[in-house]
């Protein structure tokens, strides 16, 4: 469900991003680059700009995972935790899908010169990817910690089920693409 969910809004940023990624051609607030907020919302995201845009729906991301408390199930910290966890590695799916499924860019444009808003990367990835899997993984094993290592191993079943639909997608967008539908 979170795959699809996460899908859903990696297609739905696309048709309000276009080919300009990060809101760069959005009327949507931004606040002064040297304000505070602005300069730590930089350092926590690879020197990104922070965006009304990008809160509102970094925001509504978080919303949406908090969705089964609001719906009844009992709030414990390590839920929180995992959840935390979860929006992080859905973070990571969410920008890879951007570039799969966008017309602009695809996976043969997914690369430092043609992706300004990322301005780190580890080989063929942004540094964001691991950074993001990093910080997931830190939040589930501090679950963990408090409530057993069923926590990792749904942890790392998550990633290996996210891993082989990430791969189909890939696919799926490399024939379309072939066959001229993109």
């Amino acid at each position: 469900y979170l795959f699809v969910l996460f899908t859903i809004t990696a297609l739905l940023e696309i048709q309000i991003e276009g080919r300009d990624g990060w809101a760069k051609n959005l009327p949507c607030w931004r606040p002064k680059p040297d304000s505070l907020v602005a300069k730590t919302y930089a350092r926590f995201m690879g020197g990104k700009e922070l965006t009304g845009y990008h809160a509102a729906i970094f925001i509504l991301s978080l919303a949406i995972l908090h969705l089964p408390f609001a719906a009844g199930i009992g709030w414990t910290l390590v839920k929180e935790l995992e959840v935390l966890s979860s929006y992080f590695l859905v973070c990571v799916l969410w920008d890879f899908l951007w570039f799969v499924w966008n017309p602009h860019y695809g996976l043969k444009r997914f690369k430092p010169e043609f992706i300004w808003w990322h301005k780190k990367w580890i080989g063929p990835i942004p540094a964001d990817y691991p950074s993001g899997l990093a910080v997931s993984i830190v939040f589930a094993l501090i679950a963990m910690a408090f409530g057993g290592t069923d926590i990792i191993a749904r942890w790392g079943i998550t990633l290996g089920i996210f891993g082989g639909l990430t791969l189909i997608s890939c696919l799926i967008a490399s024939l379309a693409v072939r066959g001229g539908q993109r």
